[in-house]
């Protein structure tokens, strides 16, 4: 995976970069004892989208051109966090964003920025979720 400044969101990701992952996911796969880690696999609806879109000068200029490739979501309670990998159709350039919800915004410590769902925020990070989350990527992306 190409290093990312703190700070910043994963816009410019290739899709060669997450397919060269390929193998290292496959050995994670065989002793991995927590492959989901609380994730499920979600629907690819336009609510989920604009909550993955950012209201950034990148997320706003390319609003009309993203497509959900894979969003997975947690809850507990009442705490929702999306994870999720759009394809910009344009650049045919991945984003890999991470979104949550009221209930856990009042506890998270670090910045956010607003989606296009006003009850949703974009975390300002590099993308750190599950096995389930890469291994599907994968194979959404060689199918």
């Amino acid at each position: 995976m190409v290093p990312v400044p703190p700070g910043l969101l994963q816009y410019h990701v290739k899709i060669e970069t997450i397919l060269s992952m390929a193998e290292d996911i496959r050995s994670m796969k065989m002793t991995c004892g927590d492959y989901k880690k609380n994730y499920e696999l979600e629907y690819h609806t336009k609510e989920n989208l604009m909550r993955l879109i950012p209201k950034t000068s990148t997320g706003l200029k390319h609003k009309d051109v993203w497509k959900i490739i894979l969003v997975i979501k947690s809850v507990t309670v009442d705490k929702v966090c999306l994870k999720g990998a759009l394809i910009n159709q344009a650049t045919g350039e991945l984003a890999l964003v991470s979104s949550i919800n009221a209930a856990i915004q009042t506890e998270y410590k670090y910045r956010t920025i607003q989606s296009h769902d006003e009850t949703y925020k974009i975390c300002q990070c590099k993308m750190i979720a599950p096995l389930l989350f890469w291994d599907e990527l994968v194979n959404r992306l060689t199918n």
